[in-house]
């Protein structure tokens, strides 16, 4: 019996990392979709976004989501900057398909960092989890 006991912990102690590692790659998928989706201006994007917390390119949107009084002006909020970041983003001449090495550099229980290269530079996306729902929390981009 405790020979069993001492087999399944060792097997445990060799699959949690393996299931850390499992779960960092879906933050990336999620990411990237969640980004793709953004810069399409799909509306079905708002479901995926962290809005209390977000900061995008340095702005603290969420201050500006939380200000407002009522559901419907957060929802109105929401979807003009979906479609202000999706025209900007294309103004700007970014193209998703510039993106590529799609990785993370950190992970813990509540934030994944995930990155993606580009020639102008690096962006920085951060998937949060609050209340078990993966959410994008912020957006970053370090000029070369």
């Amino acid at each position: 019996m405790k020979t069993l006991i001492l087999a399944a912990i060792s097997l445990l102690t060799l699959l949690l990392p393996g299931c850390e590692k499992m779960e960092a790659k879906g933050d990336v998928t999620f990411a990237k979709t969640t980004f793709e989706s953004l810069v399409r201006g799909d509306s079905g994007v708002t479901d995926k976004i962290d809005w209390e917390t977000l900061n995008s390119l340095g702005l603290p949107v969420g201050q500006q989501y939380v200000s407002f009084a009522n559901d419907s002006d957060r929802t109105n909020f929401c979807k003009g900057f979906v479609t202000q970041f999706s025209a900007s983003f294309r103004e700007s001449g970014g193209s998703v398909d510039s993106f590529s090495n799609w990785r993370v550099i950190s992970h813990d229980e509540t934030h994944t960092e995930v990155v993606a290269d580009s020639a102008d530079g690096t962006l920085k996306l951060t998937v949060s989890k609050r209340d078990g729902i993966e959410r994008l929390s912020a957006i970053k981009i370090a000029k070369q």
